[in-house]
């Protein structure tokens, strides 16, 4: 009889021990099945209680497994009720927040605005928003805060500032539209603020790139203010004789004032010329310069070299019509200048006819031109071997020498008279 109830005992306690362990299990889901994914968090995954809620739009869908720390963070294993799964989009994000300010954590599973026609598997990773990073940030960063403000302290301060704002509940209310109506008409302007703002970026980029020679400029001026202290006595000086000058310049400009104007009103007319015939300068003061370098071939050695020619005709007298006169007014004209083209072998066949009151001819052949080609004979230069071997022959008789004793001078002289006259021998 004992025997049997120590085995009513044993099976008693079994049952007992069954029911709680029964109890423990369904109270901690050990038979319940997940569909397991994996969801990318920083190191507040690592906060998050096991059995913690997973939750979509609000409505629990599944728990937290597990978690581990890796390098970046923490990855946390969530359980998706299988039931649930196929109702989460594929590019579903995470984000752990809590239930209150200090309250438990749990997963919030976060739907996009456009989201993937897929659904999530098992095995996929899950990432975690943006939002949530930066909420962890701010949490982070907002509990050593607290920790650090002491109660007693804090208490204090709100105390005072009730104080402080008691009564003042209008003055602060006036003071809060106040900067409501600044801040309505300083908004329209932040666009301009904004671009003002660029700008200065560009100009500051561009008073970067030169500053280095602003830099220079100044040591520059160190070295030339050190050398006008170094001067200082000569700059005094100078100062004091323009101070004179100066003064000698106002007396004189006070007693011929009227001298001066005078002087330009006179010199309108030459110098109105003047400009007129500007253009010609240029041209007629290297025509000087060319003209210097065939004079100083024709004086060499300090002796004249030319080529002397008699006029085959004289010219006659200047008459009252050659009477001169300043009628030429066509404006400037360099005509050949500065490099005119003529030479001794192209001599100058005709001269420009100007309206100088010199009539055209004047009896120096048929036109004002200089001795050359065109009066040459059929027999050629005056002066050739042969001819003044003639010529010196008719002379010396006259001149009682012999013909070699006759100046060279002598045909040049006579041959231009002689040419188509008959010589009678005597």
């Amino acid at each position: 009889m004992l025997k049997q109830f120590k085995l009513l005992g044993i099976v008693f306690l079994a049952l007992l021990l069954g029911g709680v362990w029964l109890t423990y299990a369904v109270f901690t889901k050990k038979f319940a099945e997940y569909d397991e994914v994996t969801l990318q968090s920083s190191t507040l995954g690592l906060q998050l209680p096991t059995r913690g809620d997973v939750k979509i739009r609000g409505v629990i869908i599944g728990e937290v497994l597990d978690f581990e720390p890796v390098a970046d963070g923490a990855e946390v294993t969530l359980g998706i009720y299988p039931g649930e799964i196929d109702q989460v989009p594929a590019d579903v994000t995470g984000q752990i927040v809590p239930k209150t300010l200090f309250g438990e954590k749990y997963v919030s599973l976060v739907i996009p605005d456009a989201p993937a026609s897929d659904s999530l598997q098992p095995g996929d990773v899950i990432d975690q928003t943006k939002t949530a990073t930066e909420v962890e940030a701010v949490l982070n960063d907002l509990y050593p805060l607290l920790r650090t403000v002491q109660p007693a302290e804090l208490n204090m301060t709100l105390n005072a500032l009730a104080t402080a704002l008691e009564g003042r509940g209008d003055q602060l209310g006036d003071n809060l539209e106040t900067v409501d109506r600044y801040l309505k008409r300083f908004n329209p302007q932040l666009p301009a603020l904004v671009e003002d703002l660029r700008l200065t970026a560009q100009v500051s980029d561009i008073y970067a790139d030169v500053l280095p020679e602003v830099g220079q400029i100044l040591r520059d001026q160190i070295t030339t203010l050190g050398t006008l202290e170094n001067r200082e006595d000569a700059l005094n000086a100078l100062f004091n004789d323009v101070s004179d000058f100066s003064g000698s310049a106002e007396s004189f400009l006070r007693t011929n004032g009227d001298n001066l104007i005078r002087l330009g009103e006179i010199s309108k007319p030459q110098v109105t010329m003047l400009a007129k015939y500007a253009p010609e300068f240029s041209c007629l003061s290297k025509g000087i310069v060319n003209a210097g370098k065939l004079q100083a071939e024709a004086f060499r050695n300090f002796t004249l070299h030319i080529v002397l020619e008699t006029l085959p005709n004289q010219p006659r007298a200047y008459g009252v019509n050659d009477l001169p006169r300043y009628g030429e007014d066509r404006g400037p004209n360099c005509l050949n200048l500065p490099n005119p083209p003529w030479n001794q072998d192209n001599p100058v066949r005709a001269q420009p006819n100007m309206d100088d009151g010199v009539d055209e001819p004047t009896g120096k052949g048929t036109s004002r031109v200089a001795p050359g080609p065109w009066f040459r004979s059929s027999e050629g230069w005056t002066g050739t071997a042969t001819e003044s071997s003639f010529l010196k022959e008719l002379l010396a008789p006259g001149l009682g020498v012999s013909a070699e004793d006759v100046s060279d001078l002598g045909p040049l002289l006579l041959g231009p008279m002689a040419r188509g006259a008959e010589v009678s021998m005597r």
